[in-house]
C-alpha cells in the first residue's frame, strides 16, 4: 500500500483509501473476489462490488450476488445491497442512471421485506432468461 498522504478533508481521505482498495482488487480474479463476498469480507469503501461489476461474469457472479441480496436484510445492510445490486445489474447491462425499477425493489425493503424477497425472485428469473438466451 502507498504511503498515506495528509488530507484536508474526509472526502479526500475516503477517495484515496477507496482508490487503494480498488487497486488491490484489480489484481484479483473473479473467483477470489467472490470468495471474499461469500465470507462477508466486504470493504468499507464498497470497491469489491465495482471491481466485480467490471470483471465478473453473469454465470459465475449472479448466484453469489443473489445470495447476498437475499441474506443481507435489514436497514443496517442497505448500502451493501445497493452496491451488490449495482454490480449485478451492471453485469446484466443496465446503467446506474436511471436506476431500473426492479433494482430499487431488490435493494430497498421499503418496510416490506417479503416484497423485496419477491423482487429478488423476479430478478433471478430475469437472470435465468438472459443466461438461456442465445448470444
Amino acid at each position: 500500500m502507498s504511503k498515506i498522504p495528509e488530507f484536508s478533508n474526509w472526502q479526500e481521505a475516503w477517495e484515496w483509501h477507496a482508490q487503494q482498495t480498488q487497486n488491490e482488487y484489480a489484481n484479483q480474479s473473479e473467483a477470489a473476489l467472490l470468495k471474499k463476498i461469500q465470507k462477508r469480507q466486504y470493504d468499507a469503501y464498497y470497491q469489491i462490488w465495482y471491481s466485480l461489476g467490471q470483471i465478473g461474469t453473469l454465470a459465475a457472479s449472479a448466484p453469489v450476488l443473489l445470495e447476498v441480496l437475499r441474506r443481507e436484510a435489514g436497514e443496517d445492510n442497505m448500502l451493501i445491497r445497493y452496491h451488490c445490486a449495482g454490480a449485478l445489474f451492471h453485469l446484466l447491462g443496465y446503467p446506474d442512471d436511471p436506476l431500473p425499477e426492479l433494482r430499487k425493489r431488490v435493494q430497498w425493503a421499503y418496510g416490506d421485506e417479503a416484497a423485496r424477497q419477491a423482487a429478488i425472485d423476479e430478478l433471478e428469473q430475469l437472470i435465468q432468461s438472459r443466461r438461456a438466451a442465445p448470444e
